[in-house]
């Protein structure tokens, strides 16, 4: 089996996919609140784009623990892609991915005719494709463009144990705890203490 060298440091299942974003969307976000211990902050400026790096990097090191997990050189993955439309064509001609299910949200702007939805595609990519996509994500030429949303996931499977899932969601913590500690410690101007309203704790 083919082996990365990459740490294995994994994110939450969220509704039985593994969520691997690596940027925002049209309408994106400046600032993000987390709950430390107890305590609420708001991440902005430079210490926000620390925050998006930290997600980026932990959700590509997942998607490199799924690919390791996966022992079959001939097996067949489930995914769920979520782009624009043009971006949504690509991958899948790019991945050779053999879509299952195509589904757009949103529409065309009505003084610009732009059209500003989002395209959802379920489908099955091969692990051999599945290493091009970690490939070219790990590529230090690969520029994070927060206008662009570029959205994987990994759908349920039965390559991962229900034990490999506590250990997903425990590293993750872990892994997220450390790095937005460092980000409060090393970021302190672009940070402030915010009310614990709605927030993501770790």
């Amino acid at each position: 089996m083919l082996k990365l060298a990459i740490p294995l440091i994994i994110i939450f299942i969220i509704a039985g996919a593994l969520s691997f974003s690596l940027a925002f969307t049209y309408y994106p976000k400046k600032n993000v609140n987390v709950n430390v211990d107890g305590i609420c902050y708001e991440i902005l400026g430079p210490a926000y784009r620390d925050y998006k790096e930290l997600e980026a990097e932990r959700e590509l090191r997942v998607l490199v623990h799924e690919y390791n997990a996966i022992e079959e050189p001939n097996s067949v993955i489930p995914i769920v892609y979520t782009g624009t439309r043009d971006q949504a064509q690509e991958f899948v001609s790019m991945y050779n991915v053999k879509v299952t299910d195509n589904q757009e949200i949103g529409g065309e702007m009505y003084y610009t005719n732009d059209y500003i939805g989002k395209t959802i595609i379920k489908g099955e990519i091969s692990k051999t494709n599945l290493l091009k996509v970690i490939a070219d994500l790990s590529s230090p030429k690969r520029v994070l463009n927060e206008n662009v949303l570029y959205h994987l996931g990994i759908q349920n499977n039965t390559f991962l144990s229900s034990d490999e899932r506590e250990k997903i969601s425990s590293d993750s913590t872990s892994f997220m705890l450390e790095g937005i500690q460092k980000i409060l410690e090393n970021r302190k101007d672009s940070i402030r203490q915010a009310e614990c309203r709605s927030q993501i704790q770790v």
